[in-house]
């Protein structure tokens, strides 16, 4: 996002030597300054209201039918294609519940009612080797041959906050899409995410 300030107007433009308030410029430039911090630390992150699901999940609710053990020295469960593990496969959308630390004793996750709270979406970076973009062409993907070149791969996740009435858990639910080049990246969908917790959960929107 290019941003534009015009400190001094039109007449310093057309040479008006006028002194200027020099408290009322220092002013203006911090605010510059502030906003471009603020927009340079933030690049992968969006907050609820952009993207098909982040202004329809909050609010709702995250249903999980059974309880969940997280090993010893471990903080996450992750889901694909209906069934649990502690590590996923890239190439596919999948699921993880993710508790906010580790813990050398196991930890249980509840069943129950969740509710769903915040909803932003991340970027997640992988750097893939570089590939030869000849036989990138000669396998059909002519398209990707730009994004491909780089070598770097994405995934866009969802990371959803979980809130339990009679739990004192804090939970994150995060879903992604399968890794891929930027131009073919996507979050999942309900129905992808579904298909992620398989018999182990529910998403119900409000």
């Amino acid at each position: 996002m290019n941003v534009t300030f015009d400190v001094f107007g039109d007449q310093g433009r057309q040479g008006n030597t006028d002194r200027r308030n020099p408290v009322a410029s220092r002013t203006v430039l911090t605010i510059c300054f502030c906003l471009l911090c603020v927009t340079a630390c933030t690049p992968d992150m969006r907050l609820a209201g952009e993207g098909s699901l982040f202004g329809t999940l909050p609010g709702g609710e995250f249903i999980l039918h059974q309880d969940i053990t997280i090993a010893p020295g471990r903080r996450r469960m992750s889901f694909q294609d209906g069934s649990p593990a502690y590590a996923y496969g890239e190439f596919y959308p999948h699921c993880e519940l993710v508790l906010p630390e580790i813990r050398e004793e196991p930890q249980i996750i509840p069943a129950g009612r969740y509710r769903i709270g915040r909803v932003i979406g991340q970027t997640h970076y992988v750097l893939r080797p570089r590939q030869n973009p000849v036989l990138l062409a000669a396998k059909g993907a002519g398209h990707n041959l730009l994004a491909s070149d780089t070598g770097e791969w994405i995934m866009e996740a969802y990371h959803i906050s979980l809130h339990a009435e009679t739990s004192a858990h804090r939970l994150t639910l995060v879903c992604g899409g399968a890794y891929n080049f930027p131009y073919d990246a996507s979050y999942p969908t309900l129905a992808e995410m579904h298909h992620s917790l398989g018999d182990y959960a529910t998403l119900k929107l409000p």
